[in-house]
This record gives C-alpha cells, structure tokens and sequence, in this order.
C-alpha cells in the first residue's frame, strides 16, 4: 500500500505548476518600478521595463496593419463635426463681443437696443462657426503634420508605466488565467510520472529534478496553449486553437475600448499636438482663421466707427488670438474637441482587428511575452526546483538517507 506521502507527490507538483505559474504572470507586470540594486540584483515587471518598446509595437501593428491618419480622416466632413461645436461657438462669439463691443465701443453698443445686440451676436456668430469649420477642415487636411500617433502612445507611457501593464491585463484576462490554471492541471499529471518513478527510484535528486522540470514545462506549455494553434485543428473528437485566436472578437474589443480610451483619448492627444513643431502648425493654421475672420470685420461699414486707426484693429486681432490661444487646448474647446469627436478611433479600430489574420492579429500580445519569455520559463524553473527541494526535506527527509544525515535525522 503506498504511504500517504507518496500519494501527496501529484498534489504537490500541481501545487508547485500552479504557483510558478502564478508568480510568471506575477513577474510579466510587477513591480512596475526596478526593486533591488542595479544592474542585477533586482527585478522591474517585463511589461514595465520594456514600456516604451512595447507602446511602439503595439502603435505600428496599429498604423500598418489596422489604422491610418489619411484613412481615418479620408471621410471627415467639417459641416458634420460642427454639430459638435456649439459650446465652442457660442464662447468664441462672447468673447468677440465682449472684445469689440463692450470694451471697445461700450456706448454705441448699449444705445443699440437689444433687438440690434442679438442681431449682431447671430452674424458674429455665424461667422465663428464658418472660422472654426474652416479650421477644423485645416486640422483634418493637415492631420499628418499636427498630429504623431506614435509619439501620443510613446509621451502617454512615459507618463504613466503602469499603462502598458493595464492595456496588456485587460486585453489578455482569460489568457493569463489559462496560463494560471494550466500550471495546475499539467502539475498534476507531471506529478503522477514523478510518483511513479519515486516508487521505482527513490533518490533524494528526484523530487527537486522533477519541481525544476515541473516549473519549466508548465510555464513552456501554458504560453504554447495561449497562442497555438492560429488556426483550429480537429484532433480525434477534439478541436485545439490557441485561446488568444479563439478569442480573437472579445480582444478586439478590448483592445480597442483600452486604446481608445486609455492611450488615443483626447487628453493624451491635446498635450501631444500643443508642444513642440506640432504645436506651432496648430497656432499657425488658428491664426491664418482668425486674420481672415478680422478682416472679414475690418471691410463692414461699422468697423472703422468701433476701430478708427489700424493700431486698434491690430490690437484686436492680437487680442482674439491670445484669448484663443489660451482656450484652444482647455477642456470643451476646438482641438479638444476635434480630438474627442473627429472620428471614431474604438469603433474602427475594433471593425479591423477581429478582421485582422492570424498571424498578424497575434502581434496585438504576443509582444508581451516574445522578447523576454525565457526569463519566465526559467524563473519557473528555479521556483518549482525549489519546491522540489522543499518537499524532499519536509515530508520524505526522514525516508531519504542523505538528507536526514545533511539535516541531522
């Protein structure tokens, strides 16, 4: 009859399968910050450490294989968006008001009734909404200059490594669980050949061999189970495709729906396209708008009764153009706007992706795992070896003539 610790021996492999298992996804995404001393001794999540390379990854297979900006804008129509505009519109037009009237003709403008104030607040304001239709035209004609998807993606992960790390756990939850899960089911069995050969030979290497080869092979076959086969295969009754491929619409989803929302939204974009050479061709293309809609003013019959000298109709444009430059960026206004409401990033994003192939819808995860997967495999490795010694020396230490002399038995 076999003892009861030789019968613990499949339990425990499962135990050992499971938690090495646990601790490689563990591993993939914690710490998000180096732990240790550099360079070595130490440990910063896969995913963390390789943020930014991974961010770029992630925003070719994006611009190549699923969206770009000539694509996503082939379509955009300015009379369309400016549904969109009215809050902006209306701010604009009080704004110029309160410039040319209130502050600069105050009397003329009280003396004019409030039939002729709403008269003239709807002409501004007509001309407002054709200024910012023309200019959110500019922004669509010109989205390859004023807008860098990489260096949205890129500026957005710098700015928090722990989003990479999110993106990757929210797209892969069932795969990461498999891989958990699987440790235990392969443990077991690995467990029952390693009882086996116990009963046979029962040296004391055995059991840390078998939680090294555990530990291993568990972590090796989980990542197989997550993406392969691509494609289904009949096996007798069964049908075996990779889960990752098998799940290929709800990743779509997910994916989208985090890159949307958490990378390509328009917080992220606005502080992207307002620095640097990008943000001098979006001031550029605001200010030709407003010089047109000034000049536009400057030719009615009233304009040189409220502006008499060309300073002052200098000191206007310059006037609308700092207040607009001020508010083009703050939440509700015209490039937050456009960057919210220009197109629909999630819903074309999703559409390609479940349409993507096999072999290159992979390429949405399996970039996580890629580069540094060995580290896993072998951190496995060590962990189920240490288990394997673990369970040699605290349930058959007594059995095994070599330990209970190291140990003192």
């Amino acid at each position: 009859m076999l003892e009861f610790e030789v019968l613990l021996i499949p339990v425990v492999s499962a135990l050992i399968g499971w938690f090495t298992n646990v601790v490689a996804v563990k591993m993939m995404f914690y710490p998000t910050n180096f732990v240790g001393i550099k360079p070595f001794l130490g440990w910063q999540g896969i995913v963390p450490a390789n943020a930014v390379r991974l961010a770029r990854v992630s925003n070719k297979l994006v611009m190549t294989k699923l969206l770009t900006l000539e694509e996503l804008f082939a379509d955009f129509k300015p009379e369309v968006f400016g549904k969109n505009l009215g809050h902006v519109i209306d701010d604009i037009t009080e704004q110029i008001i309160q410039e040319v009237a209130e502050k600069r003709a105050p009397m003329m403008w009280q003396n004019a009734g409030e039939f002729m104030q709403q008269k003239a607040r709807e002409a501004v304001r007509a001309e407002v909404e054709n200024v910012l239709l023309r200019i959110s035209g500019d922004f669509s004609a010109n989205i390859t200059s004023i807008l860098d998807l990489e260096q949205v993606v890129v500026d957005a992960v710098l700015e928090n490594r722990e989003l990479m790390s999110r993106m990757f756990l929210d797209v892969g939850t069932e795969e990461f669980k498999l891989i958990e899960r699987s440790g235990l089911y392969f443990g077991f069995l690995f467990g029952l050949v390693q009882m086996g050969v116990w009963i046979v030979y029962p040296e004391w290497w055995i059991l840390p061999f078998f939680g090294f080869l555990v530990g291993y092979v568990t972590n090796w076959i989980a990542l197989k189970l997550v993406f392969e086969p691509q494609q289904p295969k009949r096996i007798g009754p069964f049908t075996l495709q990779g889960l990752f491929h098998k799940r290929q619409p709800e990743v779509s989803a997910a994916f989208a729906n985090m890159v949307s929302s958490k990378i390509l939204n328009a917080d992220n974009i606005v502080r992207t396209v307002t620095t640097g050479e990008t943000g001098a061709k979006v001031l550029e293309i605001v200010d030709h708008r407003i010089d047109e809609l000034v000049a536009k003013y400057e030719q009615h019959p009233m304009a040189a009764m409220v502006l008499p000298s060309q300073e002052e109709r200098e000191a206007l444009r310059r006037d609308i153009k700092e207040r607009t430059r001020a508010d083009i960026a703050k939440p509700g206004g015209i490039l937050h706007t456009f960057a919210a409401k220009a197109v629909d990033i999630r819903d074309n994003l999703e559409r390609r992706m479940k349409a993507l192939p096999s072999d290159q819808f992979e390429g949405v995860l399996r970039p996580a795992f890629q580069q540094d997967e060995w580290k896993l495999i072998v951190a496995g490795a060590v962990l189920g070896g240490v288990a394997g010694v673990l369970q040699l020396v605290y349930i058959f230490g007594q059995e095994v003539p070599a330990i209970s002399t190291w140990f003192g038995g």
